[in-house]
């Protein structure tokens, strides 16, 4: 693992090396800032690669999973970055000489994908040109350096980040999402606060103003949604200062939880008290609403039968 000892912009970084953590002491990430957020700080202990208790389990094979499959090569192809591809000319992985080729020691450290799924990330990356350039960011993913890692210092706290592009004067930050969901502009806000990515931006944010100062206010934080069926359409997004102000306010609470974790050596896992949950309002509003249709509507009373003769013809 390339261990760093100075904060700095580190372009063609190991990301193995940056998943394992190579800060002189355990860093925090925005991922592990979002399990303080929706967890609590043992979650985030036992996520972090530095500080989970060591387990003696074997870990479980990687399934092949065609969708992730599919966006790691796609953003590989796009970013210009990742593992390398190792193309398996199969259908599938059920034969044993697929198997073989997919266990192969000189594929263990490449992603190994399957010829079809190949041809459908390519056609993504494709497609993904195409509509960005529709849209005006005809430099996305060209100018700059993909897979940047910042790391930083904030009084004896170290923390890191990894941007999927950034450019040389580091006022764009921009980061490829593909997804198996709905990526429409009318969903697309919902899957933003979902995944957290305000909280990404504000993680992104806090670095460079560290890093990068002269660019601190100026920044923007764009985000290519793209789905990973045809026709691939993709929604482009770039956060606004609303989004940023919740992102940074959510990223400082899980800043105050990790310092006093790291101080303390404490890493509480829910409160242990009895807890009396508010009933969800979108619950009672919908269950109110159906108590007022089923006012309005007018019981269905079934005919009675009529007992008398019909008069003759």
């Amino acid at each position: 693992m390339r261990e760093i000892l100075q904060p700095g912009i580190y372009a063609n970084y190991d990301v193995d090396a940056y998943f394992a953590d190579p800060c002189p002491q355990p860093s925090l990430t925005q991922s592990i800032a979002k399990v303080l957020i929706e967890r609590s700080p043992a979650h985030a202990r036992q996520e972090h690669p530095r500080l989970a208790p060591p387990t003696t389990e074997d870990e479980p094979a990687e399934k092949y999973v065609p969708a992730q499959a599919i966006g790691n090569a796609a953003h590989m192809l796009m970013i210009g970055r990742g593992k390398d591809i190792a193309e398996a000319h199969f259908d599938n992985f059920k034969t044993k000489a697929a198997q073989e080729f997919r266990d192969a020691p000189d594929n263990a450290s490449k992603a190994v994908i399957l010829s079809k799924h190949l041809i459908r990330a390519t056609d993504m990356v494709r497609a993904a040109r195409e509509q960005l350039a529709a849209v005006g960011w005809n430099d996305a993913f060209k100018v700059g350096q993909g897979e940047v890692m910042i790391a930083w210092k904030e009084g004896d706290l170290w923390f890191r980040s990894l941007i999927d592009w950034l450019p040389p004067d580091a006022l764009v930050v921009t980061d490829y999402k593909t997804s198996g969901l709905n990526c429409a502009p009318h969903a697309i806000a919902s899957m933003i606060e979902k995944a957290g990515w305000q909280i990404q931006s504000a993680m992104h944010d806090r670095g460079l103003n560290v890093l990068s100062p002269g660019g601190a206010g100026r920044r923007k934080f764009r985000f290519v949604a793209q789905e990973n069926e045809p026709p691939y359409a993709l929604t482009a997004v770039e956060l606004s200062e609303h989004w940023l102000t919740m992102g940074r306010k959510q990223l400082q609470f899980a800043v105050g939880s990790w310092m006093l974790c790291m101080e303390t050596g404490h890493w509480p896992a829910y409160p242990a008290k009895v807890q009396c949950p508010a009933y969800p309002s979108y619950a009672e509003t919908k269950w109110l609403g159906r108590e007022i249709a089923a006012e309005d509507d007018e019981p269905v009373r079934p005919r009675a039968r009529s007992t008398e003769l019909m008069p003759p013809i």
